[in-house]
């Protein structure tokens, strides 16, 4: 029986050795997952990253790989999806990370995850009546202005985000470091099937069906947290705490991160008091503080309409790259403009350069352009 190119494509993930840069090689060498999964030894040694063991391990582990990836669909829940690199529905900002997974399975809404608006909002599980109220605060804010609200789902700063932001009427993306079919902290299963519910909520994680929280996924989670999102809000934190790790792996892909002030005397506000202080990240009092940076403000709380860009003096190029961030209403990573522009990163850039010094773009931190105006 013919099996869906999906079911192929997972039989390369989860087959041993075959972590997402080697996956991503196959994929882009054989052009579909069903080639890659039926090539000779031979023909697999001609891919960038695969050497002989690599090869053997590979051809060896593939048979009991495709068996798994068939149970996998089999068990997938009526609510669930899975969306994979190549596909439309995959996030460009999460796209354009150094790690980005190769496949997510998705529980809800998972129109969510194309969202141009995303922040996310993470924080410690040990946290205080101010961190909470915090994370309220933020999160009621950013749903005015239309913002998609990304967090880990954990106890804390994480679920008073998620649970502000469902309350509010807003979005809201949970990524676990779990199955999502194995909701973690089990105290959130009733709210996880709200969200779904409700429409306005999707459950995100790149690990198997089945899979239990284990303390080893969560910092590797994290990158989809903050990869995901345009900026990342830390709201309580100890100096070790894993939302310092969100921070870090923020700061490495040149995006914006925002930390809120905290009582000196509480070991949970050492984190972002030291991301301030080391000027790792930008001091945040509001969410308007975090929106006007990124340039996503207006008082009505809706996006504030733009003068019609006088087009008579643009060239094609430049036409199209003001055409992509119109579509976007803001900022885009250089990355992600390119990509949405069908050009190359070094040729957009000159283009780019051309608009600014027409005042019709401007760069903002991370490599990241908007509209004037």
């Amino acid at each position: 029986m013919e099996l869906p190119e999906l079911t192929y494509y997972l039989a390369l993930h989860f087959t041993s050795g075959i972590g997402s840069r080697r996956l991503l090689a196959l994929m882009q060498y054989f052009s579909l997952a069903e080639r890659a999964y039926s090539a000779s030894p031979q023909e697999i040694m001609n891919v960038p990253g695969f050497g002989k063991e690599t090869v053997a391990e590979f051809i060896s582990g593939r048979t009991d790989a495709i068996e798994y990836a068939k149970s996998q669909l089999e068990k997938l829940p009526d609510d669930a999806t899975i969306i994979t690199y190549f596909d439309d529905g995959y996030p460009s900002d999460l796209k354009s990370t150094y790690s980005p997974p190769p496949l997510l399975y998705i529980r809800g809404n998972a129109e969510l995850l194309k969202s141009e608006r995303v922040i996310a909002i993470v924080g410690s599980r040990k946290t205080s009546d101010y961190g909470r109220q915090a994370a309220k605060d933020f999160a009621e804010g950013l749903v005015a202005e239309n913002v998609t609200v990304v967090s880990g789902f954990a106890k804390g700063i994480d679920t008073a985000a998620h649970v502000a932001t469902y309350e509010t009427g807003g979005k809201t993306i949970a990524v676990l470091g779990s199955g999502v079919d194995v909701i973690y902290p089990y105290s959130n299963k009733s709210f996880s099937e709200a969200l779904i519910e409700s429409g306005r909520g999707a459950i995100v994680s790149e690990l198997p069906l089945g899979a239990k929280p284990d303390a080893r996924n969560f910092p590797w989670r994290n990158r989809i947290v903050c990869g995901m999102s345009r900026a990342t809000v830390i709201i309580e934190s100890e100096v070790s705490g894993g939302s310092m790790i969100t921070a870090s792996l923020a700061l490495d892909e040149s995006r914006d991160v925002f930390a809120v002030p905290g009582d000196i005397t509480r070991p949970s506000s050492s984190g972002p008091n030291q991301l301030i202080r080391e000027s790792r990240a930008k001091l945040a009092e509001s969410a308007q503080q975090v929106l006007e940076e990124l340039g996503w403000s207006s008082k009505s709380g809706v996006r504030k309409e733009r003068q019609p860009i006088e087009r008579g003096g643009l060239t094609m190029f430049e036409s199209k790259i003001v055409d992509v961030l119109e579509a976007a209403g803001g900022p885009l990573q250089i990355d992600s403009l390119a990509e949405r522009a069908g050009l190359d990163v070094q040729d957009i850039l000159v283009q780019l350069l051309n608009l600014e010094f027409k005042s019709i773009v401007r760069q903002m931190a991370g490599k990241q352009f908007m509209l004037v105006g």
